[in-house]
């Protein structure tokens, strides 16, 4: 059965289940709707366009992430009709030569299998979120210039035949929340997207759902749509995955104690700005010390 069909055939069941499901999500209401028309953000129909005119996060009460999880084998839809406006694909490190990981590529071959399956005009477009890792220096490129993972990335899915207008990057996130608050704010708001996979590795997993739910879950645009979907860890030795699984506990913890705190976008933006490590100006000295990961876990980088 082609992606397509077994996401038709997966959202007939989810039509089925709509009471239950429309449970979670919170759609905007008139009120909030009225507001939002008011400062210039217009609605769209797919294919077409949405105007952002501000981003004004702390006007309007968090939007609430519809969420379904799935692995890249039983891919299902974000939505009923089964068409989602983006595929997020997480970056996952690069190699010193600037070649991708092994448990890189399977995420980036779900893309390219869902893109392929697409009808031609409901083509989503794909993201690519990363720049690099502050775990270990990035590989230089021709003419001395960092390589981004996402440049790797892209470079990797145009020989797989994706038109590279059809690709997206963000060179500007170095983790995990970086990933979900660069996607949002510089692509599915000024871009409307109400439907999205966000796709990573599963040992990943449970760090990428906390922080795009939590991330996401504070856009004013209303209700998203997100569906997590799952690869495989290919390429990762059983300590090294042992070692990773201890680092994403700590990561999920942190996250989760932070989201009960920073509630608005704002307040994100502040938090995210000041405090971490890879954002904050009072913090950038320690960009380049690698004393906070074991070598077995560094591997997973």
């Amino acid at each position: 059965m082609s992606l397509q069909a077994e996401r038709d055939c997966l959202a007939r069941d989810a039509h089925a289940r709509g009471a239950r499901d429309r449970t979670m999500t919170t759609a905007m209401g008139p009120a909030v709707v009225a507001s939002a028309r008011a400062v210039g953000f217009a609605s769209r129909a797919r294919g077409g366009s949405r105007a952002v005119g501000r981003c004004l996060a702390n006007r309007w009460a968090p939007a609430r992430v519809h969420v379904a999880r799935t692995t890249a084998t039983t891919p299902r839809a974000a939505c009923e009709n089964g068409t989602v406006d983006a595929i997020v694909v997480v970056a996952g490190g690069i190699e010193e030569d600037g070649t991708l990981p092994a448990w890189v590529t399977p995420r980036l071959d779900y893309a390219a299998r869902a893109y392929a399956d697409a009808d031609d005009d409901a083509k989503p477009r794909i993201l690519l979120s990363g720049s690099m890792t502050p775990h270990k220096p990035p590989p230089m490129a021709k003419g001395g210039f960092n390589l981004h993972e996402s440049t790797s990335m892209a470079g990797y899915l145009m020989e797989k035949g994706i038109p590279a207008n059809s690709l997206l990057k963000d060179t500007a996130s170095m983790d995990t929340i970086g990933n979900a608050y660069y996607s949002l704010c510089l692509h599915a708001i000024p871009r409307g997207w109400a439907r999205v996979e966000v796709v990573t590795s599963a040992f990943h997993m449970a760090r990428t759902r906390a922080a795009f739910e939590w991330v996401w879950g504070l856009s004013p645009l209303g209700a998203l749509d997100v569906r997590f979907v799952s690869t495989e860890d290919a390429g990762i030795d059983p300590s090294g995955l042992r070692a990773r699984a201890e680092r994403e506990a700590q990561s999920v913890a942190a996250l989760k104690d932070n989201a009960s705190r920073v509630t608005t976008l704002t307040e994100f933006n502040e938090w995210l700005f000041t405090t971490h490590k890879c954002y904050a100006v009072s913090r950038q000295h320690e960009i380049g010390v690698f004393d906070e990961l074991s070598e077995e876990a560094r591997k997973s980088y």
